[in-house]
């Protein structure tokens, strides 16, 4: 115990940073230099040759704070690189785990919203067939009642034509009752109909802590099948964005020969200055 623990204490500290402030001076030495600049007005050989040598000053004095900008940021570099190094194989590790496990998550909610899919097909298709018998029933009952109430008119009709009014009276209303109750029962039956619907499958219930979304993605199939789309359709043109570091390579290598079109090339000037 006692050796572990003087190992534990003479093990150097992962990151020990110590810097000194950059001189109090930095900031008013290098804007003096900026306002030199913008006071500048180069209009012949002698101001040229000055506002070189302040270039060079400049120059100078860029070296000197990126050295001192770097002397601090580099031990922070390999700092933060130690760190991260540390953590690096247990952070791979939870990351598979977590990927892992997502994806046997998914793969059984997917396999699990398909079972709900199907189970509420087959209980539309139930309803709907439910309702297309309660339709026939009624169709059914409606011709049944027309049928019987025809026969019931005709018997009515015969009993007119032999001089029995009464007995023909009395048929004639049973065939009124026959129709009014078969559209009873036929409004009865579509009623019923209107009513029956699927029950709806719910899907399994979420664990806590574990929740998932739907998310639209896109992908590119077919990049020259969304370039004429885009060209037809000029209001999406920020969707393709253009490859400078390509079309540089072009013009540099073709230069005014360069056959793009919607394309500038021009030759541009550029100053290149040493440290004093």
């Amino acid at each position: 115990m006692e050796s572990t623990t003087k190992a534990n204490a003479e093990e150097k500290p992962l990151v020990d940073l110590r810097f000194d402030h950059p001189p109090a001076t930095l900031n008013k030495r290098t804007l003096g230099m900026l306002t030199l600049a913008k006071a500048y007005k180069v209009d012949n050989a002698e101001t040229r040759e000055l506002a070189v040598q302040d270039l060079m000053k400049i120059k100078t004095h860029q070296k000197s704070v990126e050295d001192q900008r770097t002397a601090i940021t580099q031990p922070m570099n390999a700092a933060l690189r130690a760190v991260n190094a540390l953590f690096k194989v247990p952070t791979d590790y939870l990351d598979q785990a977590e990927a892992l496990l997502k994806a046997v998550i998914s793969k059984y909610d997917r396999e699990q919203e398909q079972l709900r899919i199907a189970e509420q097909a087959k209980a539309e298709e139930a309803a709907r067939q439910e309702r297309a018998r309660l339709a026939a029933e009624a169709a059914a009952a409606a011709a049944s009642a027309n049928a019987e109430a025809e026969k019931l008119e005709q018997q009515a009709a015969e009993a007119s034509k032999a001089g029995n009014v009464e007995e023909a009276a009395r048929l004639s209303v049973e065939a009124e009752q026959r129709v009014e109750q078969g559209a009873a029962e036929v409004e009865m039956l579509q009623q019923t109909a209107t009513l029956v619907t699927a029950p709806v499958v719910t899907a399994a219930p979420r664990s806590r802590g574990v929740s998932s979304r739907k998310v639209w993605k896109a992908e590119v199939e077919n990049k020259l099948e969304l370039i004429k789309y885009v060209a037809e359709h000029p209001e999406y043109v920020d969707l393709l964005d253009t490859n400078m570091p390509a079309i540089n390579k072009i013009a540099l290598a073709l230069k005014a020969n360069c056959p793009l079109k919607g394309v500038r090339v021009f030759e541009d000037s550029v100053i290149a200055a040493r440290a004093a």
